[in-house]
């Protein structure tokens, strides 16, 4: 049941039933002892078109039984007895039906079915809509009084509100005669489309010619009385004026073209329109490819059929060739079909004939709507015929429709037959523009497989001249229809490609606050590993010595063996250590830290500090000499050096200022280089 009542005015308002709906599970609730599931649905690419309804377990347990006649794999859930208000179970009990939901809408055939439009929106569908096409049915044939209604086929098609019933000529000496004895009540059961549900019924009035109807449908005879009745509620692109409709589609009943089927009755009231056509047993050209009954329910036939088969290639030219030939002189007339695609084909003697032809001015959806919708450049009701047209193709070659808006690889087929599909259905033809009508005429695949057709289409025009007239008004009617749906053919694409680009600039935004995130993560534990780095070298190490340069031990030129001079306290020369390759000034190797080492508990204590290495005698040509206070310096120099490793324990803190300053006034420049007698 509905959660949030639909308020406002009771005007009728046409759903266009091709529009794509979402649902989503928000969350369960418990009610009165049971589990209650929150579905949020959203019809069409904005948010503002949502509701919310509450659904039990035993609804979806509902649901699937009626999509079980379509022989398609559902992941439903089973159900549970105990332990199933458990919350841990009822969390998984959701995941597992939003699964299920997700694929019973992600399928065409499924999501256009009357039990999943009942489902997810019950206030638009649950409108008796076969006893309200038997009703008005029944007035329309009683108000001619050329024929009589007969038994309903059930959901035979893909369109909720389109209706099928067998019709019979009525006698005409029984015109006025209704209490004539070859009269009888007939039961006729409605509500077929409901898969099980309760079934109410009609009372109509048929003659014993309905027997003679189905005994000629069994045994597969031919004969004036295999009428089929088709009842089609207006859609929401109907442009017509409601005065000149009834003019239109009475001139377009006069139609005649050998690639198109002709009608026997049409007639409209201001819901909807009934067209009379012959019936075929051998059903439509998806029933020839399906190898399917016409007469079984939608669902049960094209959901998932058990044999499939390709047409050859010659009779798929010579049907497609002939397909186009109706459409282009549909459009010469100032007529769109907008409706192309397998079942709306029938093929009778090796002849392949449009049907529903006049589904253009009863208004009602594409079958193809929810793909060209995606493609802006296929905005024209030409080039929507050549996308249809471009489908109907794929199929009869594959054997299966094309279940996407483009095709992303096409094989299997000659080159020739290749470049046909990927002038229509590539993702490049439809994201540029796709051939006319006339071009696709004179395709180098036609001229291979179907040479012969100008020939035969001059012979048969010639059997059955192309008919179709218009009044001037019923012209102007007609171009104003085309005009409109074009407009909001135009307009929903838009809509959708806003919303697409709305959709990627959320995803971008989400994109790049989670790689800020990420970024900012990966700097933190970087520079959180170097501190650890860093403190695991002092700990092990102890603090780096200082270079002149301020650097540390490590460093030095290309990692290269380093050394500089310092001073001895012992000898009070000139010492090296594994620093830069320079010599030190006693102040600055004075400067540097003395080393420490690190106990197992963290602590440090002083250590002395390592021998110095031995120093090599100056060459004899390179003797070092100092001046006179050269020596108080070195001995200043060697105390302050003994003070600050702790190898002098009487000092105190003013000797050591003391010393600093003395080091610090030392006079570099004393240092003068003599040459001895032995280098001359």
């Amino acid at each position: 049941m509905a959660l949030f009542e639909q308020t406002g005015t009771t005007q009728k308002v046409n759903l266009d039933d091709t529009e794509a709906c979402c649902c989503t599970i928000e969350t369960a609730q418990t009610i009165d002892g049971h589990t209650e599931y929150v579905l949020r649905v959203q019809r069409g690419p904005y948010p503002e078109n949502s509701w919310r309804i509450l659904r039990r377990y035993n609804d979806f347990a509902s649901l699937n039984k009626c999509l079980q006649i379509s022989g398609i794999d559902l992941s439903f859930p089973g159900k549970k007895l105990i332990g199933n208000m458990r919350p841990d179970f009822i969390a998984e009990r959701l995941n597992a039906l939003q699964e299920y939901i997700n694929q019973v809408l992600m399928n065409p055939i499924l999501a256009s079915s009357l039990p999943t439009k009942k489902f997810i929106d019950p206030d638009s569908y649950s409108t008796p809509f076969h006893d309200l096409a038997l009703q008005y049915a029944s007035m329309s044939l009683r108000t001619d009084g050329l024929y009589t209604l007969g038994q309903s086929l059930g959901p035979i098609g893909w369109r909720l509100r389109k209706h099928y019933f067998k019709v019979v000529h009525r006698p005409q000496g029984n015109k006025h005669s209704p209490g004539h004895s070859t009269t009888k009540h007939h039961l006729i059961k409605s509500s077929s489309q409901s898969h099980g549900k309760a079934h109410t019924t009609q009372v109509c009035v048929t003659t014993s010619t309905e027997k003679d109807y189905n005994n000629s449908s069994k045994d597969g005879s031919s004969g004036r009385d295999d009428l089929i009745l088709s009842w089609t509620e207006f859609g929401p692109d109907r442009y017509i004026d409601e005065k000149e409709i009834h003019t239109v589609l009475k001139n377009f009943g006069g139609v005649q073209h050998p690639y198109i089927v002709p009608i026997e009755h049409i007639a409209s009231n201001d819901c909807g329109a009934l067209v009379i056509r012959k019936f075929y047993k051998q059903g439509s050209l998806k029933d020839v490819l399906c190898s399917a009954s016409p007469c079984n329910p939608f669902l049960s036939k094209y959901g998932s059929p058990k044999g499939r088969a390709p047409l050859p290639l010659k009779e798929l030219a010579l049907y497609a060739r002939q397909i186009l030939e109706a459409i282009r002189f549909l459009h010469s007339k100032g007529v769109a079909c907008g409706h192309v695609h397998c079942g709306n084909v029938i093929v009778v003697d090796g002849v392949a004939k449009l049907m529903d032809v006049e589904n253009f001015m009863f208004g009602v959806p594409s079958f193809y709507r929810p793909f060209f919708v995606q493609h802006s450049k296929i905005n024209t009701c030409e080039a929507i015929d050549v996308y249809g047209f471009g489908h109907l193709l794929y199929e009869m070659c594959m054997g299966y429709p094309l279940q996407d808006s483009y095709a992303r690889q096409i094989t299997d087929c000659p080159d020739s037959l290749k470049s046909l599909l990927e002038s229509i259905l590539s993702k490049e033809a439809c994201k540029s523009a796709l051939p006319t009508l006339d071009q696709l005429t004179t395709h180098p695949f036609f001229g291979e497989y179907a040479g012969q057709f100008n020939e035969q289409y001059a012979t048969a025009i010639a059997v059955q001249k192309p008919h179709l007239k218009f009044s001037t008004s019923a012209k102007e009617q007609l171009k104003l229809a085309v005009q409109k749906t074009e407009n909001r053919v135009r307009d929903e694409q838009r809509s959708v490609k806003n919303q697409k680009r709305l959709v990627r600039v959320q995803e971008m935004m989400t994109s790049e606050e989670e790689k800020k995130k990420i970024k900012q993560k990966a700097k933190h534990e970087q520079k959180q590993a170097k501190l650890r780095a860093q403190n695991s070298l002092q700990l092990n190490n102890g603090p780096p010595l200082t270079g002149p340069s301020g650097s540390g031990s490590s460093g030095g030129n290309g990692g290269g063996m380093a050394s500089t001079v310092h001073l001895s306290s012992s000898t009070g020369g000139i010492v090296k250590s594994n620093s830069a390759n320079s010599i030190t000034s006693p102040q600055e190797a004075l400067m540097s830290p003395p080393p420490h080492a690190t106990d197992s508990g963290g602590s440090t204590s002083p250590q002395p500090p390592p021998s110095a290495p031995p120093v090599p005698a100056p060459p004899a040509s390179l003797p070092l000499s100092f001046p006179a206070n050269a020596t108080s310096s070195s001995a200043t120099t060697g105390k302050l050096a003994r003070s600050i490793s702790g190898d002098d324990t009487g000092g105190n803190e003013g000797n050591r200022s003391a010393l600093l300053d003395s080091i610090c006034n030392f006079n570099k420049s004393g240092l003068k280089k003599i040459n001895s007698g032995s280098g001359k």
